[in-house]
């Protein structure tokens, strides 16, 4: 028996360590606003007060209940915990028969690699490709994908999406038996414009995630929407008891701190509309309530100067693009970026 090669792995840029490891100091002196993960962490306000229960460390993990009650309030729907959005994005082109997909163009690698390393076709697509897609369709002069994959907002691009408008391409695709994938990773800022608002049609798919809104990217929890036959076929890719004990406890805490959710919202809000002050000038590529993204002629090189003054930032090297995450309330750190945004100013004339 002989060991299978991997196929290529997606690099991705929320790596402080390997930033540190190449421009050196002490993490503490870095701004890490390479993930987009929001400043302000549930757990450290609200969790570290609190005492999980030895059952769920002790005994193999299990759906609750009050779990169950805690996704329906907070999402609308029922849904089916995974162990990271991550790990359904690579699972879910395993649970279809080989066909075409189409995924909204730079944004989140893994979605086109998933595909691919299952066997699909896939297409990279712009937000106008696909708009013009489906309205030719309407008058009968073009052909749709199998699978329609979009990121809602889009990452880093900032491209939106209206229910409305996602709505009438899911009843376009139901008629060639296709499916619509939404990964709404950074919707909770703006809940209303959720596909979970409305009934999902049989043919959709939502993926959400505690990771970015409420800072717990390191608990690795996602929820899919999806109907009970797709999800009954992820589960049993999933395998048994995929989410640690503790990490459904802790979920169940933060879905239902109702109070915190909304401060979280209000919060972010001021701290995005402070942060695009200091961005002023620059040419903005794509925008969400947690990053945004800026366009430069050397993107790489400018990620470097920025890192250089310990500011570690995303960059998308092929669409030369530069994102940001929001940078928190801490003074010191503001001032770290605003003087790296001013000299990078300086650097560009």
């Amino acid at each position: 028996m002989q060991l299978i090669n991997v196929a290529e792995t997606v690099i991705h840029g929320a790596d402080l360590q390997r930033a540190i490891k190449q421009f050196g100091g002490e993490a503490q002196q870095w701004l890490d606003l390479s993930s987009a993960v929001s400043p302000y962490c549930w757990w450290s306000e609200r969790g570290q007060g609190l005492s999980c229960p030895v059952s769920f460390i002790h005994e193999l993990p299990g759906i609750q209940p009050e779990l169950n009650r805690a996704i329906r309030t907070y999402y609308g729907h029922e849904g089916l915990l995974v162990p990271g959005s991550q790990r359904a994005i690579a699972e879910l082109p395993g649970c279809f028969s080989r066909g075409k997909v189409w995924i909204l163009a730079g944004t989140y690698g893994e979605h086109a690699s998933c595909w691919k390393k299952a066997g699909h076709s896939v297409y990279e697509k712009t937000a106008a490709d696909i708009r013009q897609a489906f309205n030719a369709v309407a008058n009968n002069n073009h052909e749709l994908p199998d699978m329609l994959v979009l990121v809602n907002p889009g990452n880093p691009g900032g491209e939106r999406f209206s229910a409305a408008e996602l709505h009438g391409w899911s009843e376009q695709l139901k008629q060639r038996q296709a499916w619509l994938l939404c990964d709404e990773a950074f919707m909770d800022c703006t809940p209303d414009d959720s596909l979970l608002t409305q009934t999902l049609a049989d043919n959709m798919l939502v993926l959400r995630s505690l990771g970015k809104f409420f800072g717990l990217a390191g608990l690795r929890i996602g929820v899919v929407f999806a109907t009970a036959d797709v999800l009954q076929n992820l589960a049993s890719r999933l395998g048994p008891w995929p989410v640690a004990g503790h990490s459904l406890w802790l979920t169940q805490q933060a879905l239902g701190d109702h109070q915190w959710i909304a401060q979280q919202r209000v919060r972010l809000k001021k701290n995005h509309q402070l942060m695009a002050k200091w961005l002023n000038g620059f040419f903005l590529a794509g925008k969400s309530n947690l990053f945004f993204t800026l366009k430069f002629s050397d993107a790489e090189q400018v990620q470097n100067f920025l890192a250089e003054r310990y500011i570690w930032s995303r960059c998308f090297k092929q669409q030369q693009l530069i994102r940001l995450g929001l940078v928190g309330d801490d003074a010191c750190k503001q001032q770290q970026l605003q003087q790296a945004l001013n000299e990078l100013r300086e650097f560009l004339l």
